[in-house]
């Protein structure tokens, strides 16, 4: 009976065993909020699973998600911000185009800054 009871309590703490995620780049990122708006001000909250995703590889290339579905896909890379007050923003580049969007990363949080820098939307790192 008690190897069995230890062999339940083993059991149960690795089923809860929590993923820990590294900081940086790499990895899947899932959208958690987007805010402001050019004419009409917005403030949306996405839940945990929403399928909003970038993924970044450590080859430079991305795929995005739109609930759950590939939607786009392609190169990226990162223009390192040379302005020292603004430090922590950098410029992120698809499919060396003219488009470029100013990103932040913050541990497991990514700040990217879309729509001519009228929204600015927030990502939680969910994977390496």
């Amino acid at each position: 009976m008690k190897k069995y009871l230890l062999f339940l309590i083993i059991v149960s703490a690795c089923a809860c065993k929590k993923t820990v995620v590294s900081p940086g780049l790499f990895g899947k990122w899932e959208l958690r909020r987007v805010s402001g708006g050019d004419f009409a001000y917005q403030d949306s909250v996405f839940k945990p699973g929403n399928g909003n995703i970038y993924q970044f590889n450590n080859d430079s290339t991305y795929k995005v998600y739109t609930n759950h579905i590939l939607t786009l896909q392609g190169t990226f890379h990162i223009r390192k911000n040379t302005n020292s007050t603004i430090a922590t923003i950098d410029i992120l580049i698809l499919d060396n185009t003219a488009e470029s969007y100013p990103i932040g990363i913050d541990g497991t949080s990514m700040t990217l800054v879309t729509m001519g820098g009228w929204l600015q939307d927030n990502y939680q790192k969910i994977s390496d």
